[in-house]
């Protein structure tokens, strides 16, 4: 398997020394009842967040949290967590929306960071969008976004992103795919330094429709985003290339063999099913096309552990590291 540049360890290397001139960083504490606070105070603990930093949270919950835990690490990242703590009681939609104010202040030397959001809470709390994708989409006031999910060694965006399975293939146009497709690839190219990137479309149905015997969708709207896709790619003087649609039961395998740069998955679970099998604690949620970098781990609240002091910071660790890296 061919692991992705972000992650080397040079990457890393660069990252752990807290150059001033590397992006701040804003991090929102997500789920209060989740594992966000945890992840916060790891942060914290592992000594991954500079001064010029700002952590959105509830200090009181933070307090009793490390309290709670009883344990040095939990009380030495609180200690580091005080300096930088922007103080919002309460629940996770005020953090986030206070984060990004602060993002927007200076989209250009800023980068946020999100703990998990439990999405049925967020309605309750008056939330009307989808996920955290949608929402930073609305506030930097762009319909050209896309959700990239990235790890040592896979790279998935999604076309379709947080709909119902059934609504799918009336949702997915030509249109939709050239928008991700154009997003994937100058990330791949500009961000991630890939000189040459080479990307797979997948197909909707098994085996690619099997030329037309399953679905006419990637004859009728795939193939000609493929089209439209090495057409742009020419014009731009944009050194991507284009294959597809490709069946998505080996297309995963060719990528991780080192065969494809980043893939289009043409729904959901299609791309982040695979990619969670390979990268669970590890991968990283970028959205593409906001005026800021935004960074998400790769997992849900996890309230079934919240509180025990047993979850795994890895993939928080590694989204601090890549909008750390990814200066404008």
């Amino acid at each position: 398997m061919v692991e992705c540049p972000a992650f080397s360890a040079n990457f890393k290397e660069r990252v752990s020394t807290k150059d001033p001139a590397v992006t701040r960083l804003v991090v929102t504490q997500g789920d209060p009842e989740g594992i966000g606070p945890e992840l916060l105070l790891r942060l914290g603990e592992a000594g991954a967040l500079a001064g010029g930093d700002r952590v959105v949270a509830d200090l009181a919950g933070l307090v009793a949290l490390a309290r709670a835990l009883a344990t040095p690490w939990a009380t030495r990242g609180l200690d580091a967590l005080r300096p930088l703590l922007v103080d919002v009681p309460g629940g996770q939609v005020a953090a986030l929306a206070r984060g990004v104010d602060l993002v927007l202040e200076d989209p250009a030397g800023t980068a946020l960071v999100t703990a998990p959001i439990d999405k049925a809470r967020c309605r309750a709390e008056g939330f009307t969008f989808p996920g955290h994708t949608e929402y930073l989409a609305a506030r930097a006031g762009t319909d050209d976004f896309a959700m990239l999910m990235v790890g040592p060694v896979l790279r998935v965006v999604p076309v379709t992103i947080h709909v119902p399975l059934r609504t799918v293939p009336d949702l997915l146009s030509s249109a939709a795919i050239v928008r991700a497709g154009r997003l994937l690839g100058h990330a791949l190219h500009h961000l991630f330094g890939i000189a040459a990137p080479r990307l797979g479309v997948l197909g909707l149905n098994p085996h690619a429709g099997e030329k037309g015997m399953l679905g006419d969708e990637e004859g009728r709207v795939i193939a000609p985003a493929v089209d439209e896709l090495r057409a742009w790619a020419a014009r731009a003087g944009e050194p991507c290339t284009f294959v597809g649609p490709l069946a998505a039961d080996s297309a995963f395998a060719l990528h991780a063999a080192g065969g494809l740069d980043g893939l289009l998955a043409m729904y959901h679970d299609q791309g982040l099913g695979p990619f969670k099998l390979l990268h669970m604690r590890d991968g990283v949620n970028v959205t593409l096309g906001l005026p800021f970098v935004r960074t998400s781990p790769d997992h849900g609240t996890a309230r079934d552990i919240a509180g025990r002091g047993v979850a795994d910071p890895s993939s928080m660790l590694a989204a601090v590291a890549l909008a750390r890296g990814h200066r404008s």
